[in-house]
Order: structure tokens, then sequence, then C-alpha cells
């Protein structure tokens, strides 16, 4: 959301990420909600040390909030992220009561 955003509980459709990355190995994306209740494993991206490429990995999340969490599994595999661009739309007001 953006920083001046009135947010006020709408409940968001997560549609995609896309992000500028350059490394060595392989970068897992996850997409959770707040305190974890559900999450989703994204598509992993395969990185290189030069590209000019940015992937967009689709997501399909859907919840009120949401946190992306980026890491790496082996020891020698690094990154540096330069641009991280969360597509969100609202999809509904509130949950039904």
């Amino acid at each position: 959301m953006a920083k001046n955003s009135s947010f006020t509980g709408e409940i968001l459709h997560f549609n995609a990420i896309r992000t500028r990355v350059t490394g060595s190995g392989s970068l897992q994306l996850f997409l959770r909600s707040l305190d974890n209740t559900s999450s989703v494993q994204l598509t992993s991206i395969s990185m290189s040390a030069a590209t000019n490429r940015e992937p967009t990995v689709l997501a399909n999340f859907i919840d009120q909030r949401a946190q992306l969490e980026v890491r790496t599994t082996a020891i020698d595999e690094k990154f540096s992220i330069s641009r991280i661009i969360l597509y969100v739309r609202p999809l509904a007001s509130e949950y039904p009561r």
C-alpha cells in the first residue's frame, strides 16, 4: 500500500510481484498473512550477476494484509534487490459478518 493510503480493512488480491534482483543462486519468495495464518510459496527466481530483466512472479493471494519474505537456502547464495513492485487490487470492502 502507498505510504499515504487510507487503508480501512479491505480484502486485497495480491496479483503479482516484480523484482529487480541480481546475485547468484535461487531466490525463494513467500507471501504470508499477518500472524502467519495463511501463506503461499511463489515460484523461485534464478538469479544472475548481471541482467536487464525484471522477472514477474504470479501470486494469487487474497487477504487484508500480506508480508513478503525473500530468502535463499544455500550458504554461498547471495542477492541484491533494488526494486520490489507488488501488484495489488481491492477485492471487497470487508469480510462478511
